[in-house]
């Protein structure tokens, strides 16, 4: 018979003996003999540690819809916030100064003297023509001392560009093994490629300027025995300059003019790569700081909405501080970026091709002496003048007496220009390295230095006229001495036209220095002002919650 409900109760049923006085329902049951408990729980231990882990979890639930844990939950996030912006601001601004200091003190420097290489071998050759030209009269022009004396020296300037351009190109080296060791889509195999393009480039200069000097001594040499006349070079000094000049032309200053375009591009490639990695940086700093001021006006709006106060003054110092940080460092970066492409447009490339339009220029000229020097050749030297000028300064013309007229138009329209101060649009459109290219990267206030430029180089090619009229007239004389005039290192021509080139270079190569020094001082403050705003904005947000924290101890 199933128990009824008093004996489930513990409770003695109607006409029971009463149980003995202090004794338990639970004793008098144990009496009986029978288990009494708490009922078993399915699972059993498990079921326990399940029941505290939901107490546990239970727990927390409260405890989080309590308002010092959305206090600290917010002011978590917005420490958490703040910590962002300080880190992705300190390596944007990282990678910006790199690409300046890249740009500005290292490969920009470098790969602006590798534009000398050209020019050195160029002068070279130019002057061992000029010594074959002299003959025995040493005395000519600024004399045969001069002309040796210079060929060293452009022999060593060729061999310093030589170095600068060697570690140029090592230095692009080991950033693309670091990229190839990545793996960065492949930049470092591209950049392997065409590290080993330009060593080649390099080492065929160097093992040729070798075998230049050697064809260059035997010349001299050979021609000073004969004791040859001026513009009467021996026949056998004439075959060992012939190897020479066809050796640096064929080779040496094709590779060196490589090597100056190669060195351009590895410019390019950090400018754009800088440019690039600081734009991406500024998206994830625009981000860090629109999440942190977001998460600072919300922990403002649940202060004022939680504890009745119109607002939190630290906090609100706090969202204007991040406000004030972002802005400035994006500023900073924004103005630096722009001073290093301006340093990089209207200096660094600027300057560099007004070089080459030097060093061609130099060549040109030395094209004058060839022209004295071999007359088998004349024709050959006269066809390569005006092709090496059309790449200076082109104009169209089909042979010299065209392009002498179209350059003095060019000269007259530059002065006029200069001296009222605002283009013609009349005046003759010209191209090449003195052209469009001169006047696109033009600064304000240069006007007058480029029409000096345009200027000096009009008088080079009247003299050249002169020159080459006095050959056709059969006075050989008087072209030699034109030469010499032309080539004089203090009165000639050629030396004013370069006088003028290279004012203007040197004002392109200060607005370079002028403009990465610009880009530094524009993130030079961010050095100590970025951990100090980051530290500061910190303390702010603690200074704001703590006393609200403090009403719940």
């Amino acid at each position: 018979m199933p128990p009824d409900s008093d004996q489930e109760l513990g409770r003695d049923r109607p006409g029971s003996p009463p149980a003995p006085s202090g004794a338990s329902p639970a004793r008098g049951a144990r009496d009986a003999g029978a288990v009494v408990g708490p009922p078993a729980l399915p699972g059993g231990a498990d079921a326990r540690t399940g029941g505290y882990a939901r107490d546990r979890v239970a727990g927390a639930r409260r405890w989080l819809r309590t308002t010092p844990a959305r206090v600290w939950l917010l002011t978590v996030v917005c420490l958490v916030s703040v910590a962002g912006l300080f880190g992705s601001a300190t390596l944007t601004l990282n990678q910006a100064r790199e690409g300046l200091d890249v740009v500005g003190h290292g490969a920009g420097p470098q790969a602006m003297t590798t534009t000398d290489l050209y020019l050195a071998l160029a002068d070279m050759d130019a002057q061992l023509a000029d010594i074959l030209l002299m003959g025995t009269d040493h005395d000519l022009g600024s004399g045969r001392d001069e002309a040796v004396e210079r060929y060293e020296e452009s022999r060593s300037r060729a061999n310093e560009a030589l170095l600068q351009a060697a570690s140029l190109i090592e230095d692009n080296a080991e950033e693309g093994g670091a990229e190839a060791a990545t793996g960065e889509d492949g930049a470092g195999e591209g950049r392997a490629e065409e590290r080993s393009v330009q060593e080649l480039d390099l080492q065929a200069v160097l093992d040729g300027m070798g075998e230049y000097e050697q064809l260059a001594t035997d010349a001299r040499l050979r021609n000073d025995e004969a004791q040859a006349p001026p513009g009467e070079v021996d026949a056998t000094a004439l075959v060992s300059y012939r190897q020479a000049t066809r050796l640096m032309h064929t080779e040496l200053l094709p590779k060196a003019f490589n090597v100056s375009l190669d060195s351009s591009a590895i410019i390019r490639a950090h400018h754009e790569e800088g440019q690039s990695a600081v734009a991406l940086g500024l998206v994830w700093v625009g981000s860090a700081g629109a999440v942190t001021l977001v998460s600072l006006v919300g922990l403002q709006l649940y202060l004022r909405v939680r504890f009745r106060r119109r607002v939190n003054v630290p906090v609100l110092a706090a969202t204007a501080g991040t406000l004030l940080l972002t802005a400035g460092v994006v500023l900073a970066l924004v103005t630096s970026g722009e001073h290093q492409r301006d340093a990089k447009e209207e200096g660094l490339d600027a300057a560099m091709a007004l070089s080459r339009a030097g060093a061609i220029s130099t060549d040109m000229q030395a094209d004058q002496s060839r022209y004295l020097v071999d007359p088998t050749h004349a024709d050959n030297y006269q066809q390569v003048y005006l092709e090496r000028a059309q790449q200076v300064l082109f104009r169209p013309a089909d042979n010299l007496e065209d392009y002498y007229a179209a350059i003095d138009e060019v000269a007259a329209a530059s002065s006029e220009q200069s001296e009222g101060g605002r283009a013609d649009g009349d005046a003759p459109v010209a191209l090449g390295y003195l052209g469009e290219n001169a006047g696109d990267s033009l600064l304000p206030g240069q006007e007058g230095a480029l029409a000096d430029v345009l200027v000096s180089y009009n008088a080079l090619q009247d003299r050249d006229r002169e020159l080459r009229a006095a050959v056709e007239a059969g006075d050989l004389d008087s072209a030699v001495a034109v030469r010499m005039e032309i080539a004089h290192a203090e009165d000639g021509v050629f030396r004013a036209y370069e006088q003028a080139l290279d004012e203007l270079t040197g004002q392109h190569k200060e607005a370079f220095t002028a403009g990465i020094a610009r880009g530094d001082s524009a993130l030079a403050p961010w050095s100590w002002l970025l951990p100090v705003g980051a530290l500061a904005l910190l303390a702010l947000v603690v200074l704001g919650v703590r006393p609200r924290l403090a009403e719940y101890r």
